[in-house]
């Protein structure tokens, strides 16, 4: 895709790759794992909710982030910026598909030099690379900051290379006995039916969400998978299609992610995506949710948790809550392809400017006051 003028400005803009941590002032990876959670901890990001969750399974979430930083960056980095005395901001970012990173966990001692500092200079990283196919983060829409600057971002981007979608995430106890469905049928994905797959998820989630969890490109995660189990760690999909009894076309799908139990730690590395076709009928999403939530269990038995983290949307949501899905919060997926990044940039670098200047402002007042 040819850069327009204001993409060429961005990038001519941008450091070498080899001096943008110190363009920046950002360390990669130089925070310890105890440093690093203790920081979450300071900041408030682990909210009761999310620390109950968590905490009975802190000791493998460490040792599961000790192995990814054990590659290097090519599956989990820490971009860190500020000190004690200034307050420390940091992000991470893991790699979730072979070409598709998440970025998570953006935290901030009162420091939104630093918070601008370490955004700029991983985006930037990624630009300079040019390796990397899309970008991916989640948030809650109640949750004022990301919504304003992560869900504004198509505003910037456009919606030919970025989406935001809302989503219900739901806690599926592996207890439950779900009810036999009628008329339904469920098959476990090969490679027939990837044609099939795309259409379920480009109606469902769209053509963005399709290209950047590369569905139509390596459906197991067998390449990412291979770059995992060199630090002893996997990470896997499996996908399972449902259809109507003597029809071809499917009317949903269960995604499977497996992967390093916390690498985020709403545990999305392990959810299921549930896609149905928005035009299903109400009688049959009982039945195919019912169809698929068993038929995708499979995938969860030796999962360390209770419950599955399933994500649905609204379509799937009374017969999750019928069934005895725990219904835990919302989430928005916000996502951006390579082809966007120059724009990302941009738009962060926008809003942290408004940002510092309404601080800056404020600082003033406050010491003319004084």
């Amino acid at each position: 895709m040819p850069l327009d003028a204001l993409d060429q400005k961005t990038l001519k803009s941008l450091p070498r790759l080899s001096e943008v941590h110190t363009s920046y002032g950002v360390e990669v990876n130089a925070l310890s794992i105890n440093q690093l959670f203790a920081l979450y901890e300071r900041t408030g990001f682990l909210y009761p909710g999310k620390a109950a969750r968590l905490t009975p399974h802190l000791g493998q979430v460490r040792e599961n982030w000790r192995r990814m930083l054990r590659g290097g960056e090519s599956l989990l980095y820490v971009v860190s910026a500020g000190d004690e005395q200034s307050g420390r901001a940091s992000i991470a970012v893991w790699r979730t598909t072979h070409h598709g990173w998440m970025s998570q966990h953006l935290v901030s001692e009162n420091n939104p030099l630093g918070s601008r500092a370490v955004m700029l200079a991983g985006t930037a990283a990624s630009i300079l690379r040019g390796v990397d196919e899309s970008y991916q983060n989640w948030f809650r829409p109640e949750n004022r900051f990301p919504s304003r600057v992560f869900g504004s971002m198509v505003h910037t981007i456009g919606t030919s290379l970025s989406s935001v979608q809302q989503h219900m995430y739901f806690a599926l106890s592996r207890r439950l006995s779900l009810p036999a469905a009628r008329g339904i049928h469920v098959v476990p994905y090969d490679s027939t039916h990837k044609q099939a797959l795309c259409e379920v998820a480009r109606a469902s989630r769209g053509s963005i969400y399709l290209t950047a969890e590369e569905l139509a490109v390596d459906v197991e995660l067998k390449a990412v998978d291979e770059l995992y189990r060199s630090v002893g760690l996997r990470r896997t999909r499996q996908v399972w299609l449902a259809y109507r009894a003597h029809k071809n076309e499917p009317i949903g799908a269960a995604i499977a992610y497996r992967g390093p139990l916390g690498a985020n730690f709403s545990y999305l590395e392990n959810r299921c995506d549930l896609l149905l076709r928005p035009e299903a009928a109400d009688s049959d999403v009982p039945d195919v949710v019912a169809a698929l939530l068993k038929a995708s269990s499979a995938a969860y038995q030796d999962f360390e948790l209770d419950a599955i983290p399933v994500i649905a949307d609204a379509i799937a949501s009374p017969a999750l809550v019928r069934f005895g899905a725990e219904y835990l919060r919302d989430y928005c997926q916000g996502i951006w392809l390579r082809d966007g990044n120059l724009r990302f940039y941009r738009h962060i670098d926008g809003f942290y400017s408004k940002l510092l200047t309404r601080f800056e402002r404020h600082d003033m007042e406050a010491s003319l006051v004084s």
